[in-house]
C-alpha cells in the first residue's frame, strides 16, 4: 500500500496530463461532429428544424396543438388517425434522416445556403419572396416547418409526382364545429383545395389559370411501411386507419412549393428580372407538363406565402409584366375572379368619354381595360389611404374635369391629379405611409420622387378588373374558354399591343401637387364612377381658369396615340 502511494505521488503529474489529453480529444470529437452536421445539413443552417418548441412538455410539438384544437370538433376516429400521422412526422423530425435533402431557392434567384446548387439536393423548396440574408428562412413559423416535412413524406412515397404544395393561407378558413361529420370534413377539405390555382394553359395571347383539377385521396403509411400508397376510393373508415390526405392533381402552384431537384433543374430554375411574375414565368416555361400535388393536410402561413418583386423591390420600374408578356406573347391572364393585362390599350375608339355606366357586357369587362379603369383604381386606392391617414387632399385638373363632364375618368388621359397641403407634399413620410397602408390590403405601389423632382405614384401591379370569369368557360373543367373571351372587339383591341411597353407613362400614374391655400378654404364633392371624392369649393371658376369657358366640350380630335414618353 505504501509503495502504491509513493507510485501515485511520483506519477500524479503524468496521470493529470493523461486525463487532460483524453478530455481534449473528446471535446475535439464533439466539435468536429457538430461542424460536420452543420456544414452538411441545409436544413440545420437555414430552417432550424431541430429547435422546434416542445409545447406542454410533449414530443408532438406544434402538431400536437393542432390535434388538440381539432379534438372537440372532429370525430375521434379522425383525431386518432391524425395523432398517428403526427407521431410519424415527429419521429422523422427528430431523427434528422431527411435534413440533407433540401435547398431553398428564392424569387430573386438566390439560394440558401449561399453557393449550394440544387443538383446536390433531392428536393428544392421554391419561395415567392427574395432572399435578403443567409438566415432568411430561420424566422419561418413552426407550422411551415412541419408543412415542409409533410411534403417531404408525401413525395418520398408518391414517386410519380414532380412536386407538391400546401394550401394557401386564408382568413376565411373556419374550424369545423362540434357537429361536423366526416363527410362534411371531406367536403371542406375539397373546397379548400379548390380555392387556389391548380391548372393552366396558354391559348393565343391569353393565359388561363383555374382552380380546378382532379381531387383524389390517399392514406400515407409511416416511413417504415413497405406497402407504399396509391389513390383509392374514399371510405370514411380510412379516418380510423391513419391520416387521410385529400389532394388535387395540378400543373401549377400558387405560392411556395417543393419540387424534385432534377425536375426543377431540367426546366431551368427561376429566372431573375421577372419580379412578382417569377414563379408564374417558371410554370409557363414548364408548358403544363408538371404533376404537382396540392395537399389538404397542410397550410402555409402568411409569412412564408408572401410575395415580393425580387430585385425590383423598392423600384418604380414596372418591367416584369412587359418582360413576361414579350417572352411568351401573353397579353391577358384570366383567373377565377379577375382578368389582368400585361399592358394597356391605346385605341381611342375603344375608350370613348361618356357618362359612367357599369359594364354589363363581356366586351366591356374582358377587353383591355386601361382606358380609365386602371386610373380609377389608382384614384380609389390613393384617396382611401389619404383618408385613413387623416391627410387633406383635393382632386384637381383633368381628374376633376372628367368628373364634371362625364362623371368618369377621361379615358385618354395618362394620370390622376391630386393636390396636398404644402407640409404633406414635402414630407417623404407621406408617401411611404400611403404605400405601407396600401400594402396591408394587398395593393402594391411605388410612391415618392420619380420624375424631375416631382412625387408620383406608380401601380406595381398588372392593370386588372375583378370579375367572375365562370361564364367565359364551358364548365369547370374547361381551360380554353369559349368564344366570349376572344370576341371580335377584343381581337381588334389587341392588334397593336405587342410588344408590351415597359414605359411608366404607358402604365399610367398619379401626380401630386402643392395645394394653394385658397384651394383649402372649403371643399365640395366630385362624383366619379358613382363614388365621391373631395375637390375644390368653386369648381366652375377653377375649371374655367384652367381650360376656358368651353371646358364641358371635349377637345379630343378623334385620334389618340397613347401615353408616349
Amino acid at each position: 500500500m505504501a509503495k502504491l502511494s509513493v507510485y501515485l505521488t511520483r506519477h500524479k503529474l503524468k496521470l493529470l496530463m493523461l486525463l487532460l489529453l483524453c478530455s481534449g480529444i473528446c471535446h475535439l470529437l464533439i466539435l468536429v461532429f457538430s461542424s460536420t452536421n452543420s456544414s452538411n445539413s441545409v436544413l440545420l443552417q437555414t430552417f432550424s428544424l431541430t429547435t422546434l418548441d416542445k409545447r406542454n412538455g410533449t414530443s408532438d410539438s406544434v402538431a400536437s396543438d393542432y390535434v388538440n384544437d381539432l379534438r372537440s370538433s372532429v370525430s375521434s376516429d379522425y383525431v386518432n388517425g391524425l395523432r398517428s400521422w403526427v407521431a410519424s412526422l415527429n419521429a422523422l423530425l427528430y431523427t434528422g434522416e431527411w435534413q440533407n435533402s433540401f435547398s431553398f431557392i428564392y424569387s430573386n434567384g438566390g439560394s440558401s445556403p449561399t453557393g449550394v446548387t440544387d443538383e446536390n439536393n433531392r428536393y428544392v423548396m421554391v419561395l415567392p419572396f427574395s432572399k435578403t440574408e443567409d438566415k432568411a428562412f430561420n424566422d419561418s413559423a413552426e407550422d411551415d416547418k412541419l408543412s415542409l416535412l409533410t411534403l417531404y413524406e408525401f413525395l418520398d412515397v408518391m414517386v410519380d409526382f414532380d412536386g407538391a404544395t400546401c394550401l394557401q393561407p386564408s382568413t376565411e378558413h373556419k374550424r369545423a364545429d362540434h357537429e361536423l361529420h366526416q363527410e362534411k370534413l371531406y367536403n371542406q377539405m375539397k373546397d379548400s383545395l379548390e380555392s387556389s390555382w391548380c391548372r393552366f394553359i396558354t391559348k393565343k395571347w391569353s393565359l388561363h389559370i383555374k382552380n380546378t383539377g382532379p381531387v383524389l385521396n390517399t392514406r400515407l403509411e409511416s416511413k417504415t411501411s413497405t406497402n407504399g400508397s396509391s389513390p383509392n376510393k374514399f371510405s370514411f373508415s380510412d379516418f380510423a386507419n391513419g391520416i387521410l390526405i385529400v389532394y388535387q392533381v395540378c400543373n401549377i402552384a400558387q405560392g411556395p412549393f417543393v419540387m424534385r431537384g432534377d425536375v426543377f433543374h431540367r426546366i431551368g430554375g427561376l429566372h431573375n428580372g421577372f419580379g412578382r411574375m417569377a414563379l408564374l414565368e417558371f410554370f409557363v416555361r414548364s408548358k403544363g407538363e408538371l404533376k404537382i400535388a396540392k395537399l389538404s393536410n397542410c397550410r402555409w402561413t402568411h409569412g412564408i406565402a408572401r410575395v415580393d418583386r425580387g430585385t425590383l423591390e423598392g423600384s418604380n420600374d414596372v418591367t416584369e409584366y412587359a418582360a413576361f408578356g414579350n417572352k411568351f406573347n401573353i397579353l391577358r391572364i384570366v383567373t377565377n375572379n379577375r382578368i389582368e393585362w400585361t399592358t394597356c390599350v391605346s385605341n381611342w375608339k375603344l375608350c370613348p368619354e361618356k357618362p359612367y355606366v357599369k359594364p354589363t357586357e363581356l366586351s366591356s369587362v374582358a377587353a383591355p381595360i386601361c382606358c380609365g379603369i386602371v386610373l380609377f383604381q389608382m384614384l380609389k386606392d390613393i384617396t382611401w389611404a389619404l383618408t385613413q391617414l387623416g391627410i387633406d387632399y383635393r382632386v384637381i385638373y383633368g381628374t376633376l374635369l372628367g368628373a364634371v363632364r362625364s362623371q368618369t375618368v377621361i379615358p385618354w388621359t395618362c394620370d390622376v391629379d391630386i393636390a396636398l397641403t404644402k407640409a404633406d407634399y414635402g414630407n417623404s413620410s407621406t408617401y411611404s405611409s400611403i404605400a405601407e397602408l396600401l400594402r396591408t390590403k394587398g395593393s402594391h405601389y411605388y410612391l415618392g420622387i420619380s420624375y424631375m423632382g416631382m412625387p408620383r405614384g406608380h401601380m406595381l401591379m398588372a392593370p386588372y378588373i375583378e370579375v367572375d370569369t365562370t361564364p367565359f368557360f364551358d364548365g369547370p373543367d374547361d381551360l380554353e374558354g369559349n368564344n366570349l373571351l376572344f370576341s371580335s372587339d377584343i381581337e381588334e383591341a389587341i392588334q397593336d399591343m405587342l410588344p408590351v411597353s415597359s414605359g411608366w407613362r404607358e402604365r399610367r400614374y398619379v401626380d401630386f401637387y402643392i395645394s394653394p391655400s385658397v384651394w383649402l378654404n372649403g371643399s365640395a364633392l366630385a362624383v366619379i364612377n358613382n363614388e365621391q371624392f373631395v375637390t375644390l369649393k368653386d369648381i366652375d371658376y377653377e375649371l374655367t381658369n384652367w381650360y376656358g369657358k368651353g371646358y364641358l366640350q371635349p377637345a379630343h380630335g378623334g385620334e389618340w396615340f397613347g401615353c408616349l414618353d
